[in-house]
């Protein structure tokens, strides 16, 4: 008697389980998703992939402070906030602010930037897609001001499938026109979907300067968390709520 209600007790566990993951599986959705950056691309580093027309995010993400350039003798943790749409198939518009955390005397908003992406080349079957982008224009035009995340460069991406399973190798090049380059000669990463969970994406890129690994999900078709070690040792991460403005 005692063997069958303990079997009974192992069914009904395993029921459960089962429903869990069956409704976690169910609220997250596929994504191509912002980076460390606010968008969108690989975990720091830039991709050519590109979302939906019509995509709105807004989130922020905690940078650490080791993998950021000084605010004068100090180095401070920052959390960045952006706004991110993607107005048209081939370009992405990107408003940041970031701000130093644990500042003596309070928080402080040490930067703010306008960037751009445009997709020059849409992928096809032997051809990869091809991205330009820049940051923090808005200073580097007018001259002045602070330029702690500027980046120019230009960056492909190629999908692949092995057995079913989603691969994305991009491969890139950070220009240095800028007082600051945040992207700084090659950089390159692979982005990883398995078959039998392609809501999630694991990540291994290396930035130009150090190399990085993580991973990102959406739930619920619309929260986005990622999270990453950069330098393999140091958290940076981030949250973002997604829209979509044009319905299919």
């Amino acid at each position: 008697m005692y063997s069958t209600v303990k079997f009974q007790h192992k069914i009904i566990y395993f029921f459960k389980r089962t429903l869990i993951i069956v409704f976690f599986i169910s609220i997250i959705s596929t994504i191509s998703g912002q980076s460390l950056t606010g968008l969108t691309g690989m975990l720091n580093a830039p991709s050519a992939e590109m979302q939906k027309e019509g995509t709105f995010y807004m989130g922020t993400n905690f940078i650490n402070k080791n993998h950021i350039q000084s605010y004068g003798k100090t180095r401070y943790d920052c959390l960045a906030y952006y706004f991110d749409l993607t107005f048209l198939p081939f370009l992405e518009v990107n408003f940041r602010s970031t701000r130093l955390l644990n500042r003596e005397g309070g928080g402080y908003t040490v930067d703010r930037m306008i960037s751009l992406r445009a997709q020059l080349l849409q992928e096809k079957k032997y051809i990869p897609s091809v991205v330009v982008g820049a940051h923090d224009l808005h200073t580097s035009i007018i001259g002045s001001g602070n330029q702690y995340f500027g980046a120019m460069y230009i960056v492909s991406s190629k999908k692949m499938f092995l057995l079913k399973n989603e691969i994305v190798i991009s491969l890139g090049y950070g220009l240095k026109p800028f007082r600051n380059n945040q992207f700084k000669g090659i950089f390159g990463g692979v982005s990883y979907r398995p078959s039998f969970l392609p809501q999630l994406t694991l990540m291994a890129e290396y930035d130009s300067q150090t190399l990085n690994i993580g991973c990102s999900i959406l739930f619920f078709k619309h929260l986005y968390v990622f999270a990453l070690a950069q330098g393999i040792k140091n958290f940076s991460g981030g949250i973002a709520y997604k829209i979509f403005l044009i319905e299919d």
